[in-house]
């Protein structure tokens, strides 16, 4: 199996007022592993929701921040996870019967900060759905006993948004209880779940950490959907700051954002691996009020700095154009974006793209657009 790196980041200006709250935690390494298929012997999982406790006291959370997050560089990709911040320390318990199958202990060193690990559990409810909890911070005490020592294999180090990370994986056949105590958190828990029976389109698969794994990033789907009602309905009305819940559907958000022969979705700066996000490029949206756009610059672009910046889409015309807008190839389309930026982007063709950031000022006259050399190509 192979263990894919997810770093926890605070979600961008849909959630800064909460950054001073979370700084505490810092950014994490985490996610889920990538198994070849359920444990043997589960039954199917059903259309009906299945999940009956809380993962942690709803009185305790504070916010949901949805799926598809921006916060380059560790996260310049639309993120595959929720985040529950709250107030902690809070008691994570199982949300129901299920086989825990993975615990992974990481440690983080660097970027300034005291070292430190965390600990990831991956579980499976039925035979379809895998979920993960990440940035647990510590075991409860019965988990322990039934996990025995955390000596598994370890992968090795990494490095992202300025931090080293390395993960150490043991595989585990415990059976959890609905409510059984599993730990508890610190400022925020990352929430994964996978589904195998829905398939997320991207426009470029093979370039997915794990384009063929069973419950790989093409599985995404949302951990809520799997609560019944009753614990489903308060994590929903959380999905956002307080006054800027979403409401649009999905609700819960979206991970996959690619259209085909449009400027939309993820973009790959060449010579680099497709994992860790650092060096790339999203055209997106943003999580909470889709209705605003969103570069996701990551660090490979150096006439614009590493961040995200938003715009008020347009339908039609050159002048922030909406990217599902963007279709022709060869023509320069320009956007005034937040931190009082311009950016200029050009499809090269169906499957590249160039983009340039500039300073202050206008648009102005679209026969004045033009690229130079600081314009970088990025590809599907």
């Amino acid at each position: 199996m192979s263990l894919r790196h997810r770093t926890r980041a605070m979600a961008t200006s849909s959630l800064a007022v909460l950054i001073a709250v979370a700084a505490a935690c810092g950014d994490n390494g985490g996610g889920p592993t990538s198994t070849g298929g359920p444990p043997q012997g589960l039954a199917a999982c059903g259309s009906a929701p299945f999940l009956t406790v809380p993962l942690v006291p709803v009185g305790n959370i504070f916010t949901v921040s949805p799926l598809g997050n921006l916060n380059p560089p560790p996260h310049t990709f639309p993120t595959d996870h929720l985040y529950l911040y709250m107030n902690p320390p809070a008691a994570i318990s199982a949300p129901g019967a299920a086989l825990l199958t993975n615990v992974v202990v990481q440690h983080r060193t660097g970027g300034g900060q005291q070292a430190f690990d965390d600990y990831e559990l991956v579980f499976f409810p039925c035979a379809d759905v895998q979920l993960e909890l990440a940035h647990v911070a510590n075991l409860s005490v019965q988990l322990r006993t039934k996990v025995g020592a955390l000596d598994g294999s370890c992968n090795p180090s990494y490095q992202t948004g300025g931090f080293t990370y390395q993960q150490c994986n043991k595989s585990v056949t415990v059976s959890l209880s609905a409510g059984e105590a599993i730990g508890t958190s610190a400022a925020s828990l990352d929430v994964f779940a996978r589904d195998r029976r829905q398939t997320l389109t991207y426009v470029s698969p093979s370039r997915l950490p794990d384009p063929d794994a069973a419950f790989g990033d093409n599985h995404v789907a949302c951990p809520i959907d799997y609560f019944v009602a009753s614990v489903a309905d308060p994590m929903r009305a959380k999905l956002g700051p307080p006054g800027s819940v979403r409401t649009t559907p999905p609700v819960c958000g979206e991970v996959m954002q690619d259209v085909p022969n449009t400027a939309a979705g993820k973009w790959f700066h060449p010579g680099n691996p497709n994992n860790p996000e650092d060096p790339h490029l999203a055209l997106a949206h943003d999580n909470v009020n889709p209705a605003t756009g969103a570069f996701s610059v990551g660090t490979s672009i150096p006439s614009f700095p590493s961040g995200v910046y938003t715009f008020a889409p347009a339908s039609t015309g050159r002048v922030n154009l909406d990217f599902p807008f963007v279709q022709v190839v060869g023509e320069i389309e320009c956007y005034q974006v937040t931190a009082n930026r311009r950016v200029l982007i050009q499809l090269v063709s169906a499957t590249r793209l160039r983009i340039e950031g500039f300073g202050t000022g206008a648009c102005g006259d679209p026969a004045s657009w033009t690229m130079d050399a600081g314009a970088v190509t990025f590809d599907r």
